[in-house]
């Protein structure tokens, strides 16, 4: 009677556990995917740091000294950085790339100097230089190791990119008594298509055969003119951006 018992719960036991694994579960199906689709579209949000407008603002500094006063300026920070990417994969290691990128980049100044004109006049000026930095890059990706689903894989990559660079140097005056003092000429902008290069480096997970997020560094290399005051002044564009990227395959 214990042996039949005994042979019973086993069976009774072992029967649901056979049924169980001759049918595909649902957990087995959420871990099922298929291929890494050839193409992507990425999402990079961050940060760029680097670009500097010191020729010019240092011109800016000289002239109102020249002109018995000063004018400080402020840093460009780290600043905004955004980018929406297409990738085609040529092989498993391999991809080819072509982007657009924006970045916001401002700098304040406060001064004054005396006009030279007579009568001499006292002003003080309040300065804000604005750039609008829209680039489009074509480029190439190499992944150190073969994209699989779960794993994370390091890439690095490189190219060339047209930089589009929208300048505004807005400025206020005023007198001593706080009256607007017109002056056009100090209020300038440009816009210009120049040539850069880009390199890369990141690193992404693959959450699926849809899904990959991960980071990457960017350094890019560009620079235009920027004219004022009968004179063309350098403002550089090179700096290294640090970003997330969200991936989706298709």
């Amino acid at each position: 009677m214990k042996r039949l018992s005994l042979l019973a719960l086993t069976l009774a036991v072992l029967l649901p556990a056979a049924d169980a694994s001759a049918q595909q579960t649902l957990y087995r199906q959420k871990k099922y995917f298929g291929p890494i689709p050839l193409n992507a579209l990425s999402v990079n949000v961050g940060f760029i740091d680097g670009p500097d407008p010191e020729y010019l603002t240092d011109h800016l500094i000289d002239w109102a000294g020249q002109r018995g006063g000063s004018e400080s300026w402020s840093d460009w920070a780290t600043s905004f950085y955004a980018r929406v990417q297409y990738q085609r994969q040529i092989t498993p290691n391999h991809v080819i790339t072509g982007s657009a990128n924006f970045s916001y980049l401002s700098a304040d100044a406060a001064g004054d100097y005396f006009t030279q004109t007579d009568p001499v006049v006292y002003l003080t000026t309040e300065r804000t230089l604005k750039v609008y930095l829209l680039s489009f890059d074509a480029g190439f990706e190499y992944y150190l190791v073969k994209p699989e689903v779960r794993q994370m894989a390091p890439y690095v990559g490189g190219g060339f990119s047209a930089f589009i660079p929208l300048e505004r140097l807005e400025t206020t005056m005023r007198t001593e008594s706080g009256a607007v003092f017109d002056n056009p000429s100090e209020t300038a902008s440009e816009n210009s298509v120049e040539v850069g290069l880009h390199g890369e480096f990141g690193l992404v997970y693959f959450i699926s055969n849809r899904y990959a997020a991960g980071f990457e560094g960017r350094y890019q290399k560009s620079q235009s003119k920027f004219t004022i005051h009968g004179g063309n002044f350098d403002i550089d564009y090179s700096g290294l951006t640090l970003s997330l990227v969200i991936q989706y395959f298709f």
